[in-house]
């Protein structure tokens, strides 16, 4: 069985996280916690790009998340850009693993 394309989106209004939505087979389904969808669409301000992926919590990861790997690794902010991701530090960016649970979200850094 062939699993429709999904897109999914962290929504919110301003910092404050309001619900999140999956674009899926022309539909838009909508949760204000990521667990109970329906066809509703929910009032927001700004989205966030889901990364595909998973961090180390089983939590998606999106756009303007903070994130580690390892103790040493220091924070790092996964970024979207003309459809690559990659994480940045200052003036240094490297692209983002693509396998699930490596990464573990520390906080956001929201931008408008």
């Amino acid at each position: 069985m062939d699993t429709p394309f999904e897109v999914r989106w962290r929504l919110r209004k301003g910092e404050h996280i309001v619900g999140y939505e999956r674009h899926m087979a022309g539909r838009i389904w909508s949760s204000p916690d990521g667990f109970w969808w329906r066809g509703e669409r929910l009032d927001y301000t700004d989205k966030d790009r889901c990364f595909g992926v998973k961090d180390v919590n089983n939590e998606w990861l999106f756009q303007g998340d903070v994130v580690t790997w390892h103790p040493e690794s220091g924070q790092w902010l996964l970024e979207r850009a003309r459809d690559s991701w990659t994480l940045s530090q200052g003036d240094t960016k490297i692209k983002a693993p693509e396998a699930s649970r490596v990464l573990r979200r520390i906080g956001f850094a929201f931008r408008d």
